[in-house]
């Protein structure tokens, strides 16, 4: 098999770094960046992976290459972008990281076109700090793609539950808490939205008229 890996984090590059020893590749080509694919003619490859990013393939690249990535939610409403935050934030532990199908929805808003199809999941969990939430990524995403590759072409795809509800993707100020929001949270919940936005996101900050408290690390002992 011929291979792009599609990968721009520190953590999916460690994924690209385990992935290129599958013994089922005899081509895989790193790219940190759509402009590095642009260059590149993808009609000659069997498989694009995409793995941490978040910006959007166009319809040109969908419809030449078979494009899989992978989702850290098991609900459909953390499809829209910033899966971890929100279901962290929502008091989620335990969530599924799973391989999808990328095709293209002009008409779709989740964060990686119509993320409808997935073959392959395990089990996550979301406690801890990012760090530990990103190095278990990194684990399971190995075993993902390795299960993929092994498999292929001979994938199952099953079809993801599809919900009402609706998670929006988060933006830099949403990682600002008012003294008033942050005098109706208590400890746990405090807890919940610093740890998820520490590196590498927008840190959660406390904002009052003298300035902004930024908090980059937090450690949770429940009574």
């Amino acid at each position: 098999m011929r291979v792009i890996f599609l990968a721009y984090r520190d953590w999916a590059i460690e994924v690209f770094s385990a992935i290129k020893k599958n013994p089922k590749l005899s081509e895989i080509i790193l790219c940190k960046t759509q402009d590095d694919l642009k260059t590149m003619d993808i009609k000659n490859y069997d498989l694009l992976i995409t793995c941490g990013t978040s910006e959007k393939l166009g319809n040109e690249t969908l419809s030449e290459i078979e494009v899989i990535g992978v989702h850290c939610a098991e609900l459909d409403r953390y499809s829209y972008g910033s899966p971890i935050q929100n279901q962290i934030i929502d008091g989620v532990l335990f969530s599924k990281h799973r391989i999808f199908k990328l095709t293209f929805d002009e008409n779709s808003d989740r964060a990686h076109a119509h993320a409808c199809l997935f073959s392959h999941e395990v089990d996550l969990d979301l406690s801890g700090n990012m760090k530990d939430i990103l190095f278990q990524m990194t684990a399971t995403s190995i075993v993902l793609f390795n299960m993929y590759l092994s498999d292929f072409p001979n994938i199952i795809w099953k079809e993801w539950t599809k919900e009402d509800i609706k998670r929006e993707r988060r933006v830099p100020n949403d990682s600002r808490l008012t003294k008033e929001e942050f005098m109706k949270m208590n400890t746990e919940q405090l807890y919940s939205f610093f740890r998820c936005l520490e590196e590498p996101y927008p840190n959660g900050y406390i904002e009052d008229e003298v300035g902004m408290l930024y908090i980059k690390n937090t450690e949770f002992k429940k009574k």
